[in-house]
């Protein structure tokens, strides 16, 4: 099956180690970091950094602790220009148990020279980007801290694991992907990107990623940029992955970003700056309603600014890697949970099927408790028969760590004056009927907003909104 590559939105207007093997103090001595309006713009030029809470990087890295583990990334996408000056050695990921240009197996992985990675489109161990999309999102991630010249990574102590399952015009299979996905599992990859997508794949997609989610990989996926419903896209469908929205420089949703209950947080996404690769205009591939050269950026053009969900996702991979490099103990599912729950609320109150738990929240997802959660989540509505007639039967999720009750109430139209309690449950209930309320309850109103209110011992509650219109 054909997986349609993320579409890039026309524009509108480490510490690590070096090659020498050296460790480096993070001080924040990149140019863009600093500036604004290298295109003209009159935000900073890497707004997005304190968009999700880290204006002082600094401050976050020296959180991680004295002794920050190296964290292994897998960038499934179009490849890495491992040639780019922003760019590390340091910061690859290297295959260890490979002897490099022996044209052997060494590791007896199945991939020769796997050295940092593979390239599954033509079976070789060269994953160059022709793209350029591949070597952006991972800039955003891996570019290198405080070597003077052009941007900021976020986690200097992530290891990128460089692996092309997308062609040079932005196409692949889903065959390709999942296969990468096993690749990155079995060679210690912690957290996957995939900022791709396309139509779902349930088979052959669901068993891959309950591959990764039983080995403990946490997979963060694009949510696309076509504005529609998520149901029928790859690989969001899946209660262990993490899907992300995008938002603008406004703090809102953007309106192309696409939407569902299956989106779980938003982050950044518009006039984002990263990484040109070599002799690459990415957008050229997209559009002919696109001036040739107009996204690079910089007078060695070595930089490259672009907007869409593609670049949203690599925060949030980038901030499962840094709480992995403070505390490696940690499980996927805490990851997680401390990601979505410290989500700042943005948009409808409470969790909604377009921000998910709300922005991304770096800062606070670090001082967050790991083992505290609460989940309210609405994932559809059926009709079925109920004991008194027809009723409407409200599919979801109400749990926590110390979950004390949950409520279901009613409202009508998209921003109701007032709400009606439908019912309440003590039970947890994960992915599973919620609730059957009788359809005599939604009458008056062609729009009516359901509510989920979870409730944790102690106080802490969360809510999420679902509109059902009738038809």
């Amino acid at each position: 099956m054909i997986l349609r590559f993320l579409a890039l939105i026309l524009l509108t207007s480490g510490p690590g180690l070096t090659s020498a093997g050296q460790d480096t103090t993070p001080r924040i001595g990149d140019p863009y970091f600093h500036s604004s309006g290298s295109w003209g713009q009159s935000s900073r030029d890497q707004w997005a950094f304190e968009a999700i809470g880290m204006s002082d990087p600094d401050a976050v890295w020296d959180a991680l602790g004295e002794s920050p583990s190296p964290v292994i990334v897998a960038m499934i996408d179009t490849g890495i220009d491992w040639t780019h000056l922003d760019l590390s050695w340091g910061g690859l990921w290297t295959n260890d148990d490979e002897i490099m240009g022996n044209g052997r197996d060494d590791d007896g992985n199945g991939y020769v020279d796997d050295l940092i990675g593979w390239d599954f489109m033509a079976g070789t161990n060269q994953p160059w980007d022709y793209d350029g999309h591949g070597t952006f999102t991972t800039g955003l991630i891996a570019a290198e801290v405080n070597n003077g010249i052009g941007m900021t990574g976020l986690n200097p102590y992530a290891r990128i694991m460089v692996l092309k399952a997308v062609n040079n015009f932005g196409r692949t299979r889903t065959a390709y992907v999942t296969e990468a996905i096993r690749y990155a599992v079995d060679n210690g990859a912690k957290v996957i990107n995939l900022s791709l997508g396309g139509p779902v794949a349930p088979e052959l997609e669901n068993a891959t990623l309950d591959y990764a989610a039983q080995n403990g990989v946490l997979i963060v996926v694009a949510a696309g940029n076509e504005g529609q419903n998520l149901s029928e896209y790859a690989f969001v469908n899946h209660p262990a992955v993490i899907t992300v929205a995008a938002t603008g420089q406004d703090g809102e949703r953007a309106t192309y970003s696409n939407w569902g209950p299956q989106v779980s947080i938003a982050a950044p996404g518009e006039d984002i700056l990263s990484l040109r690769a070599r002799a690459t205009d990415t957008l050229l591939n997209l559009t002919d309603r696109y001036p040739r050269g107009s996204a690079i950026v910089g007078p060695d053009r070595r930089y490259y600014r672009a907007t869409g969900t593609s670049f949203a996702a690599p925060f949030v991979t980038g901030a499962a890697s840094l709480l992995w490099s403070r505390d490696p103990s940690l499980t996927a599912q805490q990851v997680r949970q401390a990601l979505l729950q410290s989500g700042r609320d943005i948009g409808a109150a409470g969790g909604d099927q377009f921000t998910g738990y709300g922005a991304l929240d770096i800062g606070a997802a670090l001082a967050a408790d790991p083992n505290a959660s609460i989940v309210a989540e609405i994932s559809g509505v059926r009709v079925v028969q109920g004991a008194n007639g027809p009723a409407a039967e409200i599919i979801g999720t109400a749990t926590s760590d110390r979950l004390e009750s949950y409520i279901i109430e009613i409202g009508q139209g998209e921003t109701p004056s007032s709400w009606k309690q439908v019912a309440q449950g003590r039970a947890r209930v994960t992915n599973a009927p919620l609730a059957a309320v009788n359809a005599t309850e939604f009458t008056g109103a062609p729009v009516w907003t359901i509510r989920l209110v979870v409730r944790r011992t102690g106080g802490q509650t969360r809510e999420t909104l679902y509109r059902l219109a009738l038809g």
